[in-house]
């Protein structure tokens, strides 16, 4: 009996060596990141509170996932083996329990990986073996044993094939349900209102990439809108109300001293006053912040809180079942490569049934991209590539002669990005086309808007590092997405766009007016609220993108950000600065938009500043000011910047 019942130790077994081997090679990929966050999430675990955390995120997720997902596979095998072969499910041995298990979760994650190919990327071996390689490789290893083990039972060719590809169809189950079972984890918090505006963030969708890929879609397109500052935290909480003299001294961790203060965001209290029922949603929760704040939200959702989102949006690749059951099992779908696109917007409509006031931010492509198998077909003989040349280049430091010299040009990271943009964009074209037949959403003002853009920086001619933002202001960075339908902004797909010079300080001020007059919002408020658009950010050094002017700039550096960045128990996360927010005022960057225009006004530590005048994305002049300028530059945006009185 005792026998019996520990042969049962062996898929467990199985399980628990599948997670060790990911687990391993998630460790190696990370020791050997050369740079990007992958390389600085490495150095985070060495703090308490990220130790702690990781050690509960496996001990109570990831290993009982894994456990329970090796008995039911072994299960399946059971029930189908026995019924092949009679009374084989009482005198089953541990070794056929462990090697069935093993291979039906290599099977499960070769359908995962097959899904997602790119993800290979970060297997060792594997990463090294081209595509054409790997997939017969990891097949083999799926059936290898099956088939001795069928064979060994003299079952014959017809009863062999029969029973093999039973197991196949059963194990498929396991990673095909997630996205097929109903969500039942989240509930709505209902009402009977309709909603008078939808805001939909995109993160890091250029402008032209934008305009592009929406072509189809419905409504106003605005070619020259800009954001405030080119990171999602804070400006969404510009747009929410919080004061843009404020919110533009800071970057993507919040300050202590603003976690610590009483910072309002009049927006979101008006709404909430009004009985608007402001309901925010996110599938990368870590990216704006919320946790600690108190805030008049009607409802906030997101897959976890703070930056345990980064396990959702970064770490979960490495766990491909885990990451496809994660996307049904969490409070909100999350960003991991297995996500269904459409995912996060349309239970964010389904959420947000009752609000007049409903917004969702999307991370979906957040750096790195890795490319589902449809979204490859767009590079020309993806299968013959290496997986590793899937991985883009994060430092100009990585790319040495060598590899310069063997560049794949289809690894190219802003090929990557587009594609990814109009996966994305493709998937949500008939829900927004759609909108104005909901009954809840039919009578809204629908916005489709971008945080900031991204910037994709050339080391050679051909070579691009992969997109970053947050660094700089420039076109690439400060021009954003904007496309807006409704009562208004009615156009046919295709209509020509709208040239007026719109900032994302448009966007709240017309929010705000339609929110007090209980009504969609206004085109004329957010096309002529700002004729100049006025951006601020103390930049951070770009040494890791180009040699050019180093050490010029007044500015932040990355290692002095990291150094004052700290992580705290509950998913908080939060910058203890070393200047006072008087001090990092004197250091920076301005800008200044107007149609296609950008004048931006960078300072230089010797005194003076840099004059830069963009038209689109070209870069025209670069002149040296003197303080006197710089100081009135700052000055004037700080006038643009005041919030409106109250």
């Amino acid at each position: 009996m005792v026998h019996k019942l520990g042969r049962w130790a062996a898929p467990l077994g199985a399980g628990l060596v599948a997670l060790l081997v990911l687990a391993i090679a998630m460790a190696v990929r990370m020791r050997s990141a050369e740079a990007g966050l992958t390389s600085v999430m490495t150095s985070g675990f060495s703090l308490p509170p990220v130790k702690h955390f990781a050690f509960r995120f496996v001990t109570r997720l990831l290993l009982p996932f894994y456990l329970g997902a090796a008995l039911l596979l072994w299960g399946f095998t059971l029930v189908l083996a026995n019924a092949f072969r009679s009374g084989w499910s009482k005198t089953w041995r541990p070794h056929e329990g462990f090697l069935f298990t093993l291979s039906a979760l290599v099977w499960v994650h070769l359908l995962l990986w097959w899904q997602v190919p790119s993800t290979l990327w970060l297997i060792p071996g594997l990463r090294l073996l081209p595509f054409w390689v790997d997939f017969p490789l990891l097949l083999a290893a799926s059936l290898a044993y099956p088939i001795l083990w069928i064979r060994k039972q003299g079952l014959g060719r017809l009863k062999g094939a029969a029973l093999t590809a039973c197991l196949l169809l059963a194990w498929s189950l396991l990673p095909w349900a997630p996205e097929r079972l109903p969500r039942l984890l989240t509930t709505s918090l209902g009402g009977t209102d309709k909603t008078q505006a939808l805001i939909i963030g995109l993160d890091g969708l250029r402008e032209d990439v934008g305009q592009a890929a929406t072509a189809d879609w419905k409504g106003t397109s605005y070619t020259n809108a800009y954001t405030v500052i080119p990171a999602t935290r804070l400006l969404w909480h510009i747009l929410w109300g919080g004061d843009p003299l404020v919110y533009t001294l800071g970057h993507a961790p919040p300050t202590r001293e603003e976690l610590m203060g009483k910072q309002p965001l009049p927006v979101i209290d008006q709404a909430f006053q009004k009985g608007w029922k402001p309901r925010f949603y996110i599938d990368d929760g870590g990216t704006i912040g919320l946790t600690g704040k108190v805030a008049s939200f009607d409802d906030v959702v997101m897959p976890a809180p703070g930056w345990e989102n980064f396990v959702n949006s970064n770490l979960s690749s490495a766990f491909p079942l885990f990451a496809d059951w994660e996307n049904w099992g969490r409070a909100f779908p999350t960003t991991n490569p297995w996500a269904p696109l459409d995912g996060g917007l349309k239970e964010a409509i389904r959420l947000g049934r009752g609000a007049k006031l409903v917004m969702f931010h999307s991370c979906l492509a957040h750096q790195p991209i890795f490319l589902n198998r449809k979204e490859l077909a767009g590079l020309r003989r993806w299968w013959t590539m290496v997986p590793r040349n899937l991985e883009p280049y994060l430092a100009r430091q990585q790319v040495t002669e060598a590899r310069a010299a063997s560049y794949d040009l289809r690894r190219d990271p802003f090929t990557a990005y587009r594609i990814r943009m109009q996966s994305v964009l493709r998937s949500w074209s008939g829900i927004w086309n759609g909108l104005d037949r909901d009954p809840d959403y039919g009578g809204a003002t629908k916005v489709l808007f971008s945080d900031h853009g991204e910037r994709f920086y050339h080391v050679t001619e051909t070579i691009r590092l992969g997109g970053v933002h947050g660094y700089d202001i420039d076109p690439w960075e400060a021009r954003i997405m904007l496309k807006v339908d409704g009562p208004e902004f009615q156009a046919a797909p295709g209509a020509p766009p709208v040239t007026s010079t719109i900032s994302v300080l448009s966007l709240r001020d017309a929010l705000g007016e339609a929110i007090a007059r209980d009504r969609p919002l206004s085109r004329g408020t957010l096309e002529t609220s700002y004729p100049t658009a006025p951006l601020r950010y103390q930049t951070l050094g770009r040494d890791l993108f180009t040699s050019d002017q180093l050490g010029l700039y007044r500015e932040m550096t990355v290692e002095r950000l990291a150094m004052q960045t700290a992580v705290a128990p509950d998913g908080i996360w939060f910058v203890n600065m070393d200047s006072t927010a008087k001090e990092r005022t004197e250091e920076v960057t301005v800008a200044f938009a107007r149609g296609s225009d950008l004048e931006v006004i960078k300072p230089l530590k010797a005194g003076g500043a840099h004059k830069l005048f963009y038209q689109g994305y070209r870069l025209k002049t670069v002149d040296a000011v003197p303080e006197a300028d710089y100081t009135a530059a700052k000055e004037k945006v700080k006038r643009i910047l005041a919030p409106p009185a109250s």
